[in-house]
């Protein structure tokens, strides 16, 4: 059901990536405007998370889900009716907000049953599955454009999320006790959240995956633009250059489960982001020798493949610094800084220059270095639970 929720989640964005360079035309306006599509989505489902999180220790896991996922379904629905770029926008604003509850409950449940290494395979293994989705949406939102039209990707995904909803309503159990529930004050609210700020160890590693975040997209809200633009890639093919990065993530999420018995956690973070962090800088190299598809596409695979024992061993690590009470605050707060991250690099992306792939490269490799220089610090800072 988990594997459900974020799949819908994630297909809110790779079902709609491919019609991208194709709505400017469509509204009348400008690639730019349409980018923030993406930017600002990513903005709110960063932001959003930090009311969801409050809200799954005060009330339970399960009503919090159906709620956000009951929005959810109406935010498609807008999306697909849109008549104006200011409407598209709008809806997109509300979907953030309303996928994001996804992010935050199953990280919230994963942590309520599962500690330590066992913790990190669970994630690898969750990453493994879930990265078939990105494979997959894009290319049939790149079909679905071309049979039905753009607003037949947004009607796909309301269907998609009732069946969420439904799987939920009949399978979602509450994983959070009673005792365990905290106070929904938004002084305690609050103070929780600064008192996780306060903690270099959590937010550093928040930010490592932040900033891998604000590479991936990066890549996802400009490579349809210089990918089908600059270089005539036909937009029912797009998907597959997308699927091939993350089909590499998915294998680097497969080594992080068969290696973490013996690495350890820390050992298994460690080399992700020395991994992501060099493998980052092949996409600069990849530009200056000529941006080709195949160029673009392989750089940002191995990035991927790095990605995979980042993502299984940094949240483990995360919430060790910070404790076991108030999971779902925490979550929200570790998936703030991942989504926010994202709507960084999407951002940066869309406000440079159009016409090269120089501005996807710089943001990806100062990410790369930034990622290093977080993990690193993250690893020398001293754990001190809550």
């Amino acid at each position: 059901m988990f594997i459900a929720a974020s799949g819908a989640s994630i297909l809110s964005t790779d079902l709609y990536a491919p019609t991208l360079p194709h709505l400017p035309a469509y509204f009348g306006t400008d690639a730019a405007t349409v980018q923030l599509t993406m930017a600002l989505n990513m903005a709110t489902f960063a932001v959003a998370q930090l009311f969801w999180g409050p809200l799954a220790d005060a009330l339970g896991r399960r009503p919090v889900f159906l709620a956000g996922m009951g929005v959810f379904v109406l935010t498609a629905v807008g999306a697909a009716i849109a008549q104006s770029i200011g409407e598209l926008l709008a809806a997109r604003i509300a979907m953030g907000a309303a996928a994001s509850v996804e992010a935050v409950v199953v990280l919230a449940v994963i942590g309520d049953i599962y500690r330590g290494e066992a913790q990190a395979k669970v994630y690898a293994m969750y990453g493994m599955i879930i990265a078939l989705v990105p494979a997959v949406g894009p290319v049939i939102g790149g079909f679905v454009f071309e049979w039905f039209g753009w607003r037949a990707n947004f009607a796909l995904l309301a269907a998609v999320i009732v069946v969420v909803f439904v799987l939920g309503a009949m399978r979602l159990p509450e994983t959070l006790l009673p005792e365990k529930r905290r106070s929904l004050r938004l002084g305690a609210a609050l103070a929780r959240y600064l008192h996780i700020l306060g903690n270099g160890g959590f937010v550093l590693v928040a930010a490592s995956l932040g900033l891998a975040l604000g590479a991936i997209f990066a890549f996802i809200t400009e490579a349809p633009f210089v990918l089908i633009d600059r270089h005539g890639l036909p937009t029912r093919y797009y998907g597959l250059s997308q699927g091939a990065i993350v089909a590499a993530f998915f294998v680097g999420s497969l080594v992080a489960n068969r290696i973490v018995d013996r690495t350890g956690v820390e050992r298994l973070y460690l080399l992700g982001i020395w991994a992501a962090s060099l493998s980052g800088l092949l996409i600069i190299l990849s530009v200056a020798v000529g941006d080709t598809p195949f160029n673009l596409t392989a750089a940002m695979g191995v990035f991927a493949f790095a990605l995979g024992p980042m993502f299984a061993s940094a949240p483990v690590i995360a919430f060790a610094r910070v404790g076991e009470e108030g999971r779902g605050t925490s979550a929200a707060m570790l998936s703030t800084f991942e989504m926010g991250g994202g709507a960084i690099g999407a951002t940066a992306v869309s406000l440079a220059p159009e016409g090269t792939a120089w501005p996807l490269a710089i943001t990806v490799g100062v990410a790369a270095l930034l990622i290093f220089v977080c993990g690193r610090l993250a690893l020398r800072a001293t754990a001190r639970p809550a």
